[in-house]
């Protein structure tokens, strides 16, 4: 069984797997994983590309990654960002959102907000650090 998944288009296996498992005798989509994920990640096959695409789109449900990223974040109901970054990383500081003057905002965030008439800039971080999006220790209720 898991020989005839593996030569099948990995999308649309990943598809039909998630539709099996939604099912509500889902015993049939449990074996087919069980056998295809065995055969895929079998320790004695090594280190394998092939492999991990299989999870990849496993763990995706057949969905492409754009689509698989807005379903991660829809069940993402935390308020603060925290995104953690590395020297040399573009983000921003807001003047008049921030209560501290070390407070930063990822681009994402600072594109998601309204900052229009305040004083803020960009920076490229020298030593890393993370967004502080929705931190109500260093920013205004408002930013």
């Amino acid at each position: 069984m898991a020989a005839s998944l593996l030569r099948r288009d990995k999308k649309s296996t990943a598809a039909h797997l998630k539709a099996d498992l939604k099912r509500t005798d889902n015993s049939s989509g449990l074996r087919q994983l069980q056998e295809l994920l065995d055969s895929v990640l079998n320790p004695e096959r090594g280190s394998d590309p092939e492999a991990l695409e299989w999870c990849k789109w496993l763990l995706a449900g057949g969905d492409g990654f754009d689509e698989f990223c807005r379903t991660v974040r829809s069940y993402d109901n935390a308020t603060l960002c925290g995104l953690v970054w590395t020297a040399n990383f573009v983000a921003y500081r807001c003047r008049t959102c921030g209560i501290s003057p070390c407070m930063s905002l990822c681009a994402e965030c600072f594109n998601n907000g309204d900052h229009t008439g305040h004083d803020f800039n960009m920076f490229r971080s020298q030593a890393g650090g993370a967004c502080d999006c929705g931190d109500g220790n260093v920013m205004r209720e408002s930013g």
